[in-house]
């Protein structure tokens, strides 16, 4: 196959794009315009990328379409100068509002519940993994499932809803 007819994304090393994450950029699009932000992520199919910019009470994000970039220059290299800021950005409010004792709490309670279930539940950081076939993410309510199986999905979430408050004092 000719070089010139393979897509962008089979010659670029990811690497490439892992590197520029949570760090400032400048941007120059072909219409001359200069876009600066903190990279919140870039899309390796169209080669767009995620700009967020902060103000004292919120973000505002930006895509810069993958097309239009004539330019980017990394304008500050520090990484974790805003990483928790966007690793915030789309978290449910309903984890904000827990305090991490609270998320881990929740995490037990939850993982004994599906194993009086005889669910193989693993603990992988703050996941909970059921047979490589669903994960659970905090706050660990049955909106917070991710499966492909949609079978598997409803199931587990339901088992969720129905989760008596008390259990563990069985």
């Amino acid at each position: 196959m000719e070089d010139r007819n393979q897509h962008p994304i089979f010659k670029t090393d990811p690497d490439e794009w892992i590197q520029l994450l949570y760090k400032q950029v400048s941007i120059v699009t072909d219409d001359g315009v200069e876009h600066t932000g903190w990279v919140y992520t870039i899309d390796p199919v169209s080669q767009s990328y995620v700009l967020a910019k902060f103000s004292k009470d919120n973000a505002d994000l930006e895509i810069i379409l993958g097309h239009a970039v004539t330019k980017l220059t990394i304008i500050n290299n520090d990484s974790e100068v805003h990483r928790e800021k966007l690793d915030m950005l789309f978290k449910p409010e309903a984890a904000l509002k827990m305090s991490p004792e609270e998320i881990k709490k929740r995490q037990l309670l939850l993982k004994s519940w599906l194993e009086k279930n005889r669910l193989p539940v693993v603990v992988s950081g703050d996941e909970l993994s059921i047979s490589d076939a669903l994960t659970i993410h905090p706050p660990y309510n049955p909106d917070d499932c991710f499966s492909s199986n949609e079978i598997i999905l409803g199931r587990i979430q339901g088992l969720i809803k129905n989760m008596p408050p008390n259990h563990d004092k069985w």
